[in-house]
């Protein structure tokens, strides 16, 4: 029996080293095998159900989650979590913790596990406070927030300790900062010098992640092309680290702008470029080309189910607004107004962000079946992310959709007669001017409409 636990022994320490090596070369696949090894062999000695069990899943799902497989990450780094908790180990709590955080889900599951995770590790191990107090300060920067005191409470143990990749996010910070008062070139800037720093320190996720969110606001404020460059570099530096949902994310931004501008065989190009099938707007996409084709049933049949948005508030209720859209679409009115209803009713922790970022595929059908309350709350909704923010959108990163005709609609159906006039002027000259030839015309109807409602 002793020499059958140590040959277990050894084969757990010699897959462990392999799925380590393999990790630091990028190579998750691989790691996920040797670590499933080693978790094999792990059952063959009293270690099961161990701190040792907990630490090889939380390795295990890290690797999982780089390779976009949400469900199977999310429920390895559970069960390392509650490994963890049973034996009492903070610090194998937070380990786990960190890293199923940044799988998307539930905000206030999220914060919870963050605050569980933060009680039970206590003064134990600093990397981990600091990361735990990061995140949570990221949530509640996501929330409105323009001020955290747990992302400071961060930055003072990053800089008592020298934690560079936890300083890096100070930086992160100051460039969202910098965006949202509208100094996109400051912000920009600065996301590149988090890029350099996240890549020198193997950070891969940041250092993608910090391309993609250059690539996404300076498309969302219009500076199409040279997002797109972004979203290009961001693609190639996931790609060459593996991360294949960062890879997917930001090659979902390049296939909407595709799309915008009719290029639909260069979406379906893309489309089967991408890495993966995580992000669900590669079946927006799917959906919405199919429909710019006119096959209107084929369209229907690709709709997509809003369990495939993962319970994240922003994901469920895009999928249900561009259901309203189709639906509205192809006359069927009654099943549209109960998609629109089913969006309206999805959870945002009071916040009123999905009223303008997801109205954009389904505004038609807001301003012909939506009531006067609903319109409004919208209106309100892009007129408080004005007064927030340091630009006005001129492009749903997100859908591949122009914003001005999509503003414009809702004020004419307030009444607001000349706000709808200036709004298609001005989204007329900028969809020409960036080549988006449906919204182009979307806005020469609006404006005819307009001049109908003026006689």
């Amino acid at each position: 029996m002793k020499d059958e636990t140590l040959a277990a022994r050894s084969e757990i320490d010699r897959h462990r080293t392999a799925a380590e090596a393999a990790e630091e070369a990028t190579q998750w696949r691989q790691a996920i095998e040797e670590y499933e090894a080693a978790l094999s062999a792990l059952t063959q000695t009293s270690a099961s159900g161990s701190i040792e069990e907990a630490v090889l899943l939380t390795a295990l799902g890290r690797c999982y989650w780089n390779l976009s497989e949400a469900r199977t990450a999310w429920r390895t780094l559970r069960r390392a979590i509650s490994i963890s908790q049973e034996r009492g180990d903070g610090v194998a709590q937070a380990r786990a913790t960190v890293e199923i955080l940044k799988i998307w889900g539930p905000p206030e599951r999220h914060v919870q596990m963050a605050e569980a995770a933060l009680e039970a590790v206590g003064e134990d191990d600093a990397y981990l406070r600091a990361r735990l107090f990061m995140e949570l300060g990221w949530r509640e920067h996501a929330g409105g927030a323009e001020t955290s005191a747990k992302h400071e409470q961060a930055m003072e143990i990053a800089e008592e300790h020298g934690f560079e990749d936890i300083l890096a996010s100070r930086l992160q910070q100051q460039g969202w900062q910098a965006i949202d008062a509208g100094r996109l070139d400051e912000g920009v800037a600065l996301f590149e010098q988090v890029h350099e720093t996240c890549a020198r320190l193997k950070v891969h996720d940041v250092a993608a992640g910090c391309l993609r969110g250059a690539a996404f606001n300076l498309m969302e404020a219009g500076r199409l092309d040279e997002g797109y460059r972004f979203a290009e570099r961001s693609v190639a530096y996931a790609t060459s680290t593996n991360l294949l949902f960062m890879a997917q994310l930001a090659l979902m931004d390049m296939i909407g702008l595709a799309f915008a501008r009719g290029e639909l065989e260069q979406c379906e190009q893309l489309l089967a470029s991408s890495p993966g099938d995580s992000d669900f707007r590669a079946d927006l996409y799917r959906m919405w080309i199919a429909e710019a084709r006119g096959d209107t049933d084929g369209a229907l049949q690709l709709m997509v189910d809003p369990d495939r948005g993962g319970k994240t508030p922003t994901a469920v209720g895009q999928i249900h607004a561009a259901a309203a859209g189709l639906l509205y679409r192809t006359g069927k009115h009654d099943a549209a107004r109960a998609a629109m209803a089913a969006w309206f009713a999805v959870d945002r922790e009071s916040r009123n962000d999905g009223l303008w970022i997801e109205v954009a595929p389904f505004v038609d059908c807001l301003v012909a079946l939506g009531d006067d309350d609903l319109v409004r709350r919208v209106y309100s909704a892009f007129e408080a992310r004005d007064d927030r923010f340091g630009f006005s959108p001129r492009y749903s990163t997100l859908h591949g959709l122009a914003i001005d005709p999509v503003r414009a609609a809702i004020c004419a159906r307030l009444g607001l007669l000349d706000e709808a006039e200036r709004r298609y002027r001005e989204g007329l000259e900028f969809c020409e001017a960036q080549r988006l030839p449906r919204d182009a015309e979307l806005c020469r109807r609006g404006l005819a409409a307009v001049m109908t409602l003026r006689e």
